[in-house]
Order: C-alpha cells, then sequence, then structure tokens
C-alpha cells in the first residue's frame, strides 16, 4: 500500500485531468485589446524573466518546510465526511546555485483515517488493543514511512529554485499568463497598490495586475498577480481555472468507460495561491503555497482536497549547514542521493534526502497539534474566504461549449418504486457563466405515467450557491431517508421492499446552500401545491418465490403552502480512534391552506472504548405545531431511524429516537451490536413509556461508509429485517 501515491493519484485527478492543450504557441496573439491599460502592459513585459535577475547574488538559502495534504469522502446526505488520506511533514531544505539539493525530514506522520490507520498509534498497537487487519495496516504504514521518504524529491506543488516558475501549472495542463502567446488568450488590467513600509525605512509598493480569461475553458486560469514595482518580480499569486473540469466536455473519450451513475465527473479548484517574503531585504523568496478543490462523481459524492506548504526560518547565503550532506549519521538514520533531470531543461540536479529513524519522526516537536481536524493551516478560513471572493469576480461573463445532457443511469434519471414503476429520463445543463446554468430535466414511468420536470437556474460555486427551480415531482415525506436512490430501486425491483410514503408536488423555490469547514447550511424559500397519489404497481421479480403483501401508502393531504425552510448539518473529527461528533438542526414554517411550524434536532457522538472497542450513540427529536398535514409529519422506520421496521412505517407529529452502537476497535472491518428505540405519535401524546425496540448485529466496512445489519423488533414487532445501507454510525 503506497500511502504517498494516494494525494499524488488525486493531485492528477484535480489538476491533470486534461492533458497539455497543442497550439497556443501556434496562434498569432492578438493583443489590441489584450491591456487594459498602459501600466498592465508595462508590468507584463517586466515580469517575464525578473525572476531570474531577482536571485543575482543569492549563493544558498536553507528554511524550514511544512507541509500538510488531506483527502477526504463526502456526500449530501452524510452524516459527516470521511478523511481516506492525511499527511503532515516537516523538512529542512536547503538549496545552492552551483546546483546541490537537500531534504533532511525533521517529523512525518500519515494517517488512512477511514480504517483508522496512523503513524503515531503504535503505543496502542503494543498494549494489544489492535488485533488482526488492523494490527497489520497499522505496522505496515510505520514500517513504509522511512522508505517512502527516502524516495521523496518532487513535493506537491513546491520547487527548490528561488527563481523557478510557481505559476507553472501542473503537466502544462493550463496556459501561463506570461507566455509570449497569453494575450490571445488573456486579458489584463491594473488592480490595487499597496505599500509597504520596512524597518530599515525603504517602501515598497506592490501593484496588482488582474488577470481575465477570454473565455471558459479549463485550460485558462483566472487570477491576480502582485508584483514588486521596483523589480515586477512576483510577490503573490491566486488564480483558478476558467471553469471547473468536466470530464465529459474536457474527455469525452474517457467518460465513455465512467459508469452512468457515477456521472458527471467533475472537478473543481477553488484556489491555488503562492506568496513570496522578502528576505535580507533584497530576495523574494516563497513564503507558503495552497490549493483547494475537490473532485465529484454523479450528484452526490464529493471528494474535497487541501494541500499546503509554508517555508520559514531562511538561513540565505550562508556557507554552513545544519543538514548533515556527508558524513558521518545517527545511529538509525538513513542518507540516499537521488539524481534528477529536468524534463524541459535537461538538467542535471542531485538532491540528498536525510531520513533519522522513525521514532525520532513521529515524536518530532515540530508536528503541529492539530492532525486529524482536516482544517487548514497555512491560511486562516478569513484569508481563504477572500481569496475565493477574487477569484469569482475574474472570472469571464459567458462561455459558449456544448451543453451536458444526462440520460438512463447518469444523474439519478433511472430509477424504480411503486408509484412511478420503472421510470426514467433526460436532462440537459447549459452553462451561462462559470459561475451560472440553467438545467432542464424530464421523467415519466410505466406506473403512474404522470409527466414530471423541473427547470433550474443556479449560480455560484458549489461551496456556496444560489438556485431558482420550478417543478412538477414525485417527492417523498420522509427527512432521512431517500427512495429515489439506485440502491433503493434495485432493492425495490428485485424484492419489493418500497415502503416509501410518496405525493405530488408542483411548485417552486428559491435556495441558498453552504459548504463550510465540517457544516453544510442550506435555505430554501417556497410555495407548492402537494397531491397525494396511489399505489400503481406491485411488480417484483421475485415475487412468486416470496409472499409478500404491498405496504399501505399514506394518502397525503392535497393543500397549497408556502414558506420557508432550513437544514444544518455538522461534524467534528475523521479520526475514528478519537472523539468523532455529528448533528443535524431541521426548521421549517408554512401557510396557506395550512399554517405550521416544525422542528428537528440530531445528535450523534463515537468513541473508542476499553478492551478494544468502540461505542457510539445517536439522539433525535421533533415537532410539529399549529395545522396538521400528513406529508409534514416525522416519518420514521428503516436503516437511518429505526433498524428492525419497515421505511417510514411510523410517523407523527412528533417523536424521539435513539440508537447505541457497540462495535470492535478497527475501523477497516468492525463487528457490531446495536439497539434502536423510537416513538411517533400526536404531540399532544408525547410519551417516552411506549417505544419500538429493535436489536441486531451488523458488519462496518471503511469507518461505517458501508453497512450490512440483521435487525430484529423485540418490542410493538417481531419481524427480522437485512438492512445494506450507507453511512451508519461504525
Amino acid at each position: 500500500m503506497a500511502r504517498t501515491g494516494i494525494p499524488r493519484l488525486v493531485l492528477l485527478a484535480a489538476l491533470l485531468f486534461a492533458p497539455a492543450r497543442a497550439g497556443w504557441a501556434q496562434q498569432a496573439p492578438d493583443t489590441a485589446d489584450a491591456f487594459r491599460d498602459p501600466a498592465a502592459r508595462a508590468l507584463i513585459l517586466r515580469a517575464r524573466g525578473a525572476r531570474a535577475r531577482d536571485i543575482e547574488g543569492m549563493s544558498s538559502y536553507e528554511g524550514l518546510l511544512r507541509e500538510h495534504i488531506y483527502v477526504g469522502l463526502a456526500a449530501a446526505r452524510f452524516r459527516r465526511e470521511r478523511g481516506l488520506f492525511e499527511q503532515e511533514r516537516v523538512a529542512r531544505v536547503r538549496w545552492s546555485a552551483d546546483g546541490e539539493r537537500a531534504i533532511q525530514w525533521i517529523g512525518a506522520r500519515q494517517a488512512i483515517p477511514i480504517v483508522g490507520a496512523d503513524t503515531r498509534r503504535d503505543e496502542i498497537l503494543a498494549e494489544g488493543k489492535i488485533k488482526g487487519a488492523g494490527a497489520e495496516v497499522q505496522a505496515d504504514l510505520r514500517r513504509e514511512l522511512p522508505e517512502d521518504l527516502l524516495g521523496e524529491v518532487e513535493l506537491p506543488g513546491f520547487a527548490f529554485d528561488p527563481a523557478g516558475d510557481r505559476l507553472a501549472f501542473g503537466n502544462d495542463w493550463a496556459l501561463h499568463p506570461l507566455a509570449d502567446t497569453a494575450a490571445a488568450h488573456y486579458r489584463f488590467a491594473s488592480g490595487d497598490t499597496l505599500r509597504v513600509r520596512l524597518p530599515d525605512g525603504r517602501t515598497i509598493v506592490l501593484q496588482e495586475v488582474r488577470v481575465e480569461p477570454r473565455r471558459a475553458d479549463f485550460h485558462l486560469v483566472a487570477g491576480s498577480l502582485w508584483f514588486d514595482a521596483e523589480s515586477a518580480s512576483l510577490v503573490r499569486a491566486t488564480y483558478k481555472p476558467a471553469r471547473a473540469f468536466n470530464l465529459l466536455l474536457d474527455e469525452p473519450e474517457d467518460a465513455e468507460d465512467v459508469p452512468g451513475f457515477l456521472q458527471p465527473v467533475e472537478a473543481e479548484i477553488s484556489y491555488i495561491t503562492v506568496e513570496y517574503s522578502l528576505q535580507e531585504f533584497r530576495y523574494w523568496l516563497p513564503r507558503r503555497f495552497a490549493l483547494e478543490g475537490e473532485a465529484r462523481m454523479g450528484r452526490v459524492v464529493r471528494i474535497p482536497l487541501t494541500v499546503e506548504w509554508s517555508l520559514g526560518d531562511y538561513r540565505v547565503n550562508e556557507a554552513t549547514s545544519e543538514i548533515p550532506i556527508a558524513g558521518p549519521l545517527p545511529p538509525g538514520w538513513s542518507r540516499r542521493e537521488q539524481r534528477v533531470e529536468d524534463d524541459e531543461t535537461g538538467k542535471i540536479s542531485y538532491i540528498t534526502v536525510i531520513v533519522p529513524e522513525t521514532s525520532d519522526l513521529l515524536t518530532s516537536v515540530e508536528l503541529s497539534q492539530d492532525f486529524g481536524q482536516r482544517s487548514p493551516t497555512a491560511f486562516t478560513d478569513r484569508e481563504v474566504d477572500d481569496l475565493k471572493g477574487e477569484l469569482d469576480a475574474l472570472l469571464p461573463t459567458y462561455q459558449r461549449f456544448v451543453p451536458q445532457l444526462g440520460w438512463g443511469l447518469a444523474q439519478g434519471l433511472t430509477r424504480f418504486n411503486r408509484v412511478e414503476g420503472f421510470s426514467t429520463g433526460a436532462s440537459a445543463t447549459f452553462a451561462l457563466t462559470p459561475v451560472s446554468s440553467v438545467s432542464v430535466e424530464g421523467r415519466i414511468g410505466t406506473g403512474d405515467r404522470e409527466p414530471y420536470g423541473a427547470v433550474t437556474l443556479t449560480r455560484g460555486s458549489p461551496d456556496r450557491q444560489w438556485s431558482l427551480s420550478g417543478f412538477h415531482r414525485l417527492q417523498d415525506m420522509g427527512e432521512w431517508d431517500n427512495p429515489f436512490s439506485l440502491a433503493k430501486s434495485v432493492q425495490n425491483v428485485l424484492f419489493g421492499w418500497d415502503r416509501g410514503q410518496y405525493y405530488r408536488s408542483t411548485g417552486a423555490t428559491l435556495g441558498y446552500s453552504r459548504v463550510g469547514e465540517g457544516t453544510r447550511t442550506t435555505l430554501t424559500a417556497f410555495v407548492e401545491r402537494h397531491a397525494p397519489v396511489g399505489i400503481e404497481t406491485d411488480f417484483f421479480l421475485l415475487d412468486p418465490v416470496l409472499d409478500r403483501e404491498p405496504s399501505p401508502l399514506a394518502q397525503a393531504d392535497a393543500a397549497t403552502i408556502q414558506g420557508g425552510r432550513a437544514d444544518f448539518r455538522w461534524f467534528h473529527g475523521i479520526d475514528p480512534n478519537k472523539l468523532i461528533l455529528s448533528g443535524q438542526m431541521l426548521a421549517e414554517a408554512g401557510a396557506g391552506d395550512a399554517r405550521y411550524q416544525r422542528a428537528a434536532v440530531t445528535v450523534a457522538a463515537s468513541h473508542p472504548l476499553p478492551l478494544g472497542l468502540a461505542g457510539a450513540l445517536e439522539v433525535g427529536a421533533g415537532a410539529l405545531w399549529g395545522d396538521v398535514l400528513l406529508q409534514r409529519e416525522f416519518f420514521i422506520g428503516g436503516a437511518p431511524t429505526l433498524r428492525g421496521f419497515g421505511d417510514e412505517s411510523i410517523h407523527g407529529a412528533s417523536f424521539w429516537r435513539s440508537r447505541a452502537e457497540l462495535a470492535s476497535g478497527f475501523a477497516g472491518a468492525r463487528v457490531v451490536a446495536f439497539s434502536d428505540l423510537a416513538w411517533a405519535g400526536p404531540r399532544t401524546d408525547f410519551t417516552l413509556d411506549d417505544p419500538f425496540v429493535s436489536v441486531g448485529v451488523g458488519s462496518s466496512l471503511l469507518d461505517g461508509l458501508l453497512r450490512f445489519d440483521l435487525a430484529r423488533a423485540v418490542r410493538r414487532g417481531s419481524a427480522w429485517r437485512l438492512h445494506l445501507y450507507l453511512d451508519g454510525l461504525f
């Protein structure tokens, strides 16, 4: 298992999806409108090659490099995010003008949170609290760390050469804004001016040039470049692709190999930023770098990515080095010289890598205390928000490319339920600008044969988006399950397990969603006309074998209502070997044919226990006030709320529920024992004395990402039920 390959793979997915564009140099630049003002033109022309001039007289530098990489896995309906990979490393690095490069690793830590593996958990391993596969993964992670570091000569986003171009975009996936042909593809305009007074009394003037792509193309960037006005040296750069990468648009041949239910495949880079600091009052040297983005598959799966490094504690032009490049090493240390050839120039250089013994790496005082919290370390949350805001204003105002079309399994367009029967449709999304689009979707089923459709206008990025939608659709009365998912449809068509409670809704919504650090907020204003529906098909493939009567379908109240709803979800912690918290708060108010207010709260926690076990607890409650509409009551039952009972089989104007789980300690594969308790009924009859109760056993894979539970109702029921689902407590 090669851990260092994980971040590189995701970086490729996020940055290098598309190959280099051939023909940039062949296009004759039309510079008539490339520069908004003469000052921008002069500064851009001076900036070409300024970096090499700026380091004249520098023979060497040495600095302390801190690096952090995080890759996660999330989905819209998940209670929390899982960590796929996290890495923190600290090294002393050295560059010399004669070609010498050196890396002395001081501290390093890796984790694969989704299986509970962490290089610094060896005290737990030694105590025997992790056994079997868990102990194996833990031991492998520790054993391979030194060898991984010895072979590490290319650090994500970092170049040793102080004159190196830190605006280079991966494997030439985007056209450089300082390239000779850039004027044919970008427009440049002068921005702000900043004056910085130095301790020696001098004043440095920094000038901004804003880079605007002429069209929305993944191979172009929008950015803000800051230069030292005197030397034209780059001081700060912030940029992002002119639009998100889309596999179907940018690599249609590869898109054919991706299953429909994972379409569309996209990669959104929120920002890339690099900053320099002035050393010795003369040299602009790299200070910090950050990249944030996410890959998306289908409408729900998200893979967030953060890459950061910072460089400080500089020593410039000092003949002696703190790095033991030659001579004897302490016991247990390793040293290796690597030969590196520059792909563009063919220049050969040698990098000496020194790695202490594993215990020194893992216990280094230079490692931070924030590991496992997912949070950025090089930039504050406010700085990140400012970066994103700056870039959104520089994106092109329109784009012309082929609309995205979807059909079949793509985007959940094909499903099976007892109202629609087999239902399928098609969708088309037309991009208006890089941050706004309009989508049209239509479907019809073999059961009710009712045509459904929606038109939706969206504006903003996936982490901060407005939407306006008009629709006629089939909806589910429940809050916590999704009977329209592909997994549910397969179960429905095979076993006839559909217990969803449906109604028909026609109306419009105005919504705003915000995805933050461990939070997701959705605010919606709506006007809707609700109507009841009936069971239109009882078909399922195993009907001749299974003797099963269809469950009743609750009849929604016909009503027209308008109002607003809010949904706030949060989580804290990604390490299953520590405390993990998550929760959800729902609130809604409506008026029209019925006036009501409703609210619900759910909180969950998990934590390791003695004897190599782990425990989890989840509690929730909610109530409805005012006029009671059946479709606004709370429906419980099934894997998300009450195992051992049918999906959404119990409902009422108020509810409470709880579940407790006891599991084995290895997060990669657990055995779980559990019990669920719940009650639902009229708010005036709220009671704790007459709950539905179930018990069961199950298995969990990858920190609860996949769950298989066998549950039996033991109070107010007696059935056995098998539940297969995603996103368990464990």
